[in-house]
Formats: structure tokens, sequence, C-alpha cells
């Protein structure tokens, strides 16, 4: 009971520890903007939309045909970039766009799922504590009331004891008074076979000497008077043995009848003991069950978590590289029309 009360109290100290807001799972993404203007960039992914578009015209249909108007030149310019409505414009680079937009808004959502089933695991988390501060206390009484069964147990067994002793006093006792009584039996028996081979003598005595009964009948009626005064001594010292004997008898009796009552008490009190220990294992075994299917819980929570904080993390690296190459084409066109112009300005000046 000792070991699991330790077992709960360091879960205890582990909830705490993980309610502490440093030690929380959290969530942190960066803020991405799912809406590009790219207007401010002066047309220039208008410009370079167009290009590969040409390129992927076919070359037969006008190939020196010049561009309608210049990106620099013109007198509109759009007042928002639409990766649907200008899908035909911006090519490949206008659908990955729209994609990583997509892929960006679905990211966002599911970091706010991760982070609703964070703050539900949260929530949990308080719940488990307060039922394990109940269990704790409950934990606490049934200790109290098993120490005070444990003392009201060795009240009964000293008590027991006492009996035990006074029984086996008793017991003594009678042990005692039965050889008392043995002795006078045995004494009582011998003095009942003097009797009898005295009165088989003086029997025989009285046919010896029939012609001296007048002058033996009086020394044989003192003897016989005697021996009655003898025996009725005797038999009333048997009565009171006998007496005696019952009342130990019955005493013996009561003590045994209330030895069988204490043996009885005790057993039920060790069944209801035996219950209380086995209902109590049953109710430990449950909750540490429970308890160690919400940490499961927990740790596949904080799996999918970090799973989708790598994915983010892919899909971060995979956007960055989508821009440094966007930037790479927008420095390349750049090049190329300052070429051109150069050598525009070649011939004229010739």
């Amino acid at each position: 009971m000792v070991r699991l009360r330790n077992r709960i109290a360091t879960s205890h100290l582990a909830l705490l520890k993980f309610e502490n807001e440093e030690d929380a799972p959290q969530v942190n993404l960066a803020r991405v903007d799912t809406q590009l203007n790219m207007h401010q960039f002066n047309n220039l992914f208008e410009e370079d939309s167009g290009a590969n578009g040409s390129k992927d015209r076919d070359p037969q249909s006008s190939p020196s045909q010049p561009p309608s108007a210049s990106p620099y030149l013109g007198s509109e310019a759009p007042t928002e970039w639409s990766a649907v409505g200008h899908a035909a414009a911006t090519g490949k680079s206008g659908r990955v766009i729209h994609s990583l937009q997509e892929e960006v808004a679905r990211q966002k959502r599911e970091a706010a799922l991760w982070q609703s089933r964070a703050e539900e695991s949260q929530r949990t988390n308080e719940t488990l504590k307060f039922q394990l501060q109940n269990m704790v206390d409950r934990l606490s009484h049934l200790e109290q009331v098993n120490e005070t069964n444990g003392k009201l147990i060795e009240r009964k067994d000293r008590k027991i004891e006492d009996l035990r002793a006074e029984l086996h006093t008793e017991r003594t006792k009678r042990l005692d008074a039965q050889g008392v009584a043995n002795e006078t039996n045995e004494a009582m028996r011998v003095e009942r076979e003097n009797h009898h081979r005295e009165m088989a003598r003086l029997q025989e005595e009285a046919k010896y000497h029939e012609n001296q009964y007048d002058v033996l009948f009086r020394a044989m009626k003192q003897d016989k008077a005697d021996l009655s005064r003898r025996v009725d001594a005797l038999h009333a010292q048997l009565a009171d043995m006998k007496k005696t004997q019952v009342s130990q008898d019955k005493a013996a009796t009561r003590l045994l009848t209330v030895e069988d009552q204490k043996e009885r008490l005790v057993s039920s009190l060790q069944d209801r003991h035996e219950q209380m220990m086995t209902l109590h294992q049953r109710y430990k075994e449950i909750k540490e069950q429970e308890f160690q299917d919400v940490l499961g819980q927990a740790r596949v929570n904080g799996d999918r978590i970090d799973a989708s904080l790598r994915e983010l993390k892919v899909t971060e690296e995979k956007m960055k590289w989508v821009i440094r190459m966007s930037e790479l084409q927008h420095g390349q066109t750049s090049g190329d029309h300052s070429a051109a112009n150069l050598s525009s300005a070649g011939p004229s000046s010739s």
C-alpha cells in the first residue's frame, strides 16, 4: 500500500510539472499571408508569365509579333492579383503559388485542429489531476481505517490471549481437582476393599466365634458404628466434591462458549478485512489501467503534433525554394530586357 501511495504521488508530481506553461505542448506557427498582391511588383510576374505563355504557344502562329503593351508603359495597373483569374497569364508559377496557398490554408486548419486537441488534452489533464487528488484522499482514509481495524484486532487478540490464559488456569485447576477426585476415589476404593475384607473377616470370626457371639456383639456393634460414620463422612465428602466438579464443569462450558464466540468474531473480522483488501486491489488496478490509457493517448497526440510540425517545416522550406526560384527568374528576365534595350540602341547610334 505504501508503494502504491508513492506511485500515485509520483504521477501527481508529473502532472503538476506538465501543468506548467513552459512544459506544456505549444504550437507556434509563423503567420503566412494567403493572398499575394503581385501588382506591387509592377507586373513583373505578368511579363514573365507572358513570356512563358509565348514559349508554350505554337511558334508558327506569329513569331515576329511584338507584345501588345510594355509592363513599364501601361496606363492602368491591376488592383489585385488572382491566381484563378490569371492562371493562363502566370503559367506554371501561378499554379504553384495557388497550390501553395491551398497547402498553407490546409496547414493552418490542421494547426488550429491540433491546437484545439492540445487544449482538450490540457483540460483532460486537469480532470485527471482532480481525480488523482480524490484518489489520494480516499487512499489516506482507507489507510486510517485499516490502521484503526489493525489496532482493534490487536486489542481483540490481547483479550483473547488473556481469556486463553484464564482458560488454561481453569483447566489446570480442573486437572488438579480431577487428580484430587481420583485420589479420593482411590482411597474410597481401598477403604471399601478394606471394609469388605474386614466384613469377611468379621463374618468368618462370627461364624468361627458363633459361640462367643454375646461377648463379641458389643465390639462388633461399635466397629460397625465407626465404619458407618466413616462411610457417611466419605459420602458427604464425595457429594461436596461432586458439587464442586459440577460447578467447575459449568464454568468450563461457559468459558468454551465465550472462546467459540470470540473465535467466530475474529474469523468474521478477518474475512471482512480480506474482502476490503481485495476490493482495494481491484480498484487500484482499474485506476492504474485508466491512467496508463490516458498517458498512451497523450503520447499518441504528441507524436501527431510533432509529425504535423515536421510537415509544416518541409512545406515552409518548399515555399522558400519557390520564392528563391521566382526571384532568380525575375532577375533573368530583367537581364534579358536590359540586353534587348542595349542592342536596339546600338544600330540607331551607328
